[in-house]
């Protein structure tokens, strides 16, 4: 990094860390249910084609009201970062950041397509973004699922870099759809050992919608690896097809060799996601060691923005409704806190 850019991520830093008074850095993964822009692109899913008269512009500024009403509000001034899942196209982020999120000052918007697919993931951030890279992943050769996007906010202890993940649904089958979350877990992996290969002492943060919860192998029986297990009750051989997570904050040590923490472990929260009665925690963040060596940034807190406004009667997230314009997003966002290691 330039002498330049790194004064610049620290000033950035500063203020974002002191906006509110105190030191901490939020950063929201979320889900938020199909942001279609109000523009007839012949890729859009059927619901959200202007062209047969259902979605209009009226319904994109009432979602994009909903949405930022969310944002706005589930961290003083906003989330110094925001990651999304499901924007239709740059032109759909660029139209909640620039009119409906304008007061919260995210001088960085980047999209990340994924090649044949209706939607994609972006980020809002205050912090300067120094890079990003758009990774396709591949199973026996042919993409599968969507992209896994790499964001760097800086480098060595007082940065950090993120993966940012919407990985494959179970429609089709939990068992049957494993395979492709496998792989994209296992692009993940070797991005994250590649990353921290390069700088031992760099933070590193997985997040997004991972489409199963992170005890799915639990909810199975352990009747198949799942793409997510638990590094305790592996029983095997380590896959590289796996995120492994620690069972504890106290299991992330700097020579740990197997294993993220995932704050769903030690949530009191039952979950980001409600489907059929029973709720789950497929809105995740994953961290590394560098995020409990006291240097740095460190893991202050997690929470899902459970809001009145973004909550239905019976406590789950009040889901987007096409048909009336109303609700928001059939997911709660999740917060992650950091903190700065004076």
């Amino acid at each position: 990094m330039s002498a330049l850019l790194l004064f610049l991520f620290v000033f950035v830093l500063s203020c974002c860390l002191n906006e509110d008074g105190g030191e901490t850095l939020h950063l929201m993964s979320w889900n938020v249910q199909n942001l279609f822009d109000d523009v007839d692109d012949g890729t859009e899913y059927y619901e959200f084609d202007p062209s047969n008269g259902e979605w209009n512009n009226d319904l994109f500024n009432r979602k994009a009201a909903a949405l930022s009403e969310v944002i706005s509000a589930a961290a003083a001034g906003g989330p110094d970062i925001v990651l999304l899942q499901e924007v239709e196209n740059e032109n759909a982020l660029k139209l909640l950041n620039d009119g409906y999120l304008k007061a919260c000052n995210y001088s960085y918007a980047v999209f990340f397509p994924t090649q044949d697919s209706a939607i994609g993931c972006g980020v809002l951030s205050r912090l300067p973004v120094l890079s990003v890279k758009n990774h396709a992943v591949n199973l026996r050769g042919k993409n599968s699922g969507r992209n896994i996007a790499e964001i760097d906010f800086g480098e060595g202890a007082g940065g950090f870099k993120v993966f940012l993940n919407h990985w494959k649904s179970k429609l089709g089958g939990p068992e049957e759809t494993e395979e492709s979350r496998s792989a994209s877990a296992g692009l993940l992996n070797s991005l994250i050992k590649k990353a921290a290969a390069e700088s031992a002492d760099l933070l590193i943060i997985a997040a997004g919608d991972f489409n199963e919860s992170h005890d799915e192998f639990n909810r199975v029986n352990h009747s198949y690896r799942t793409a997510i297990m638990p590094a305790a009750e592996t029983g095997e051989t380590p896959s590289e097809e796996t995120m492994y997570y620690v069972d504890s904050k106290a299991g992330m040590t700097a020579d740990s060799e197997i294993g993220l923490y995932n704050p769903w472990v030690d949530a009191e929260y039952e979950g980001s996601y409600f489907y059929n009665g029973t709720w789950e925690t497929i809105d995740q963040f994953f961290l590394n060691a560098a995020a409990f060596d006291r240097e740095g940034l460190e893991y202050a807190g997690f929470r899902a923005a459970a809001l009145d406004f973004n909550t239905a009667s019976d406590g789950s997230p009040l889901r987007w409704q096409s048909g009336t314009g109303a609700g928001c997003s059939d997911h709660f966002p999740v917060i992650l806190e950091l903190e700065a290691v004076k």
